[in-house]
């Protein structure tokens, strides 16, 4: 495994920060490389980091997470053009997890099927076990039991700024609902990326927001019932037909 596909330690603990990422990627130059802009940020602080020793631990943060091609263009322009924070962020935890096999593994394989079994709460104890299990399936080398709790604490704490558990000591599921505007960027996403009208449907990806294919069928009927778009299923066969061809131009056309 690569080693920006091994699981990280250090990226489940401090998670995603995603109102200082939508405030660096307001300053975001695409122009320039991720080393630069991250320069930048430490420089400027443009992100309201309360000290030097967290806008390092941030930068690192950001270089990990976009060291290889940089963030997508059109998550840093729906950033710059003001795009309402709610929309945003369920966008940044789909393409930060497109990258990060642990969360991934974590939200769309393991908090949804214990979601799917009717767990309603989600203990550290659990994660912890969960974690030890994922990393003995990769033939990895164990990680401490510190890393272990802190990891585990951060992945939880990760669901529940997204929205997906509770913010509480107990973490409970919440029944989270993707915008609209969150669910046609990624609709267009896919079909861009696929070109399958089945592909799109039935992705993984969807489980991140503890959605069922038969729950992205459903949201895609009430959308092609508000002429949002076009969708038909005749037995197996689905037919999807959006307004944009990619989720760049959609996001373009969103806030337009």
């Amino acid at each position: 495994m690569s080693d920006r596909l091994r699981p990280s330690s250090f990226l489940a603990t401090k998670g995603l920060f995603p109102e200082q990422t939508y405030r660096a990627l307001q300053k975001w130059d695409l122009a320039a490389s991720v080393e630069e802009n991250v320069r930048v940020l430490r420089t400027t602080n443009t992100v309201g980091g309360p000290t030097l020793g967290w806008l390092k631990d941030f930068g690192k943060i950001i270089l990990r997470r976009f060291s290889v091609d940089g963030p997508p263009a059109a998550l840093v322009e729906l950033a710059q053009q003001g795009c309402d924070l709610l929309v945003w962020k369920p966008l940044l935890l789909w393409h930060c997890a497109e990258a990060d096999t642990l969360l991934r593994a974590f939200l769309a394989d393991w908090l949804f099927e214990q979601r799917q079994r009717g767990v309603v709460r989600v203990t550290r104890e659990a994660v912890e076990e969960f974690l030890r299990l994922h990393l003995a399936a990769l033939d990895q080398e164990p990680w401490s039991d510190s890393n272990i709790e802190q990891s585990s604490s951060g992945l939880l704490r990760t669901a529940a700024v997204f929205g997906l558990l509770t913010d509480d000591r107990t973490k409970c599921y919440t029944g989270y609902h993707l915008p609209e505007p969150s669910f046609m960027y990624l609709a267009h996403l896919l079909m861009h990326r696929y070109a399958s009208s089945g592909r799109t449907v039935a992705d993984p990806g969807w489980r991140l927001f503890m959605m069922t294919p038969a729950e992205v069928e459903g949201e895609l009927l009430r959308l092609h019932q508000m002429h949002r778009l076009q969708f038909h299923r005749a037995g197996t066969i689905v037919e999807l037909q959006l307004p944009c061809s990619s989720e760049r131009e959609f996001a373009r056309r969103m806030l337009a």
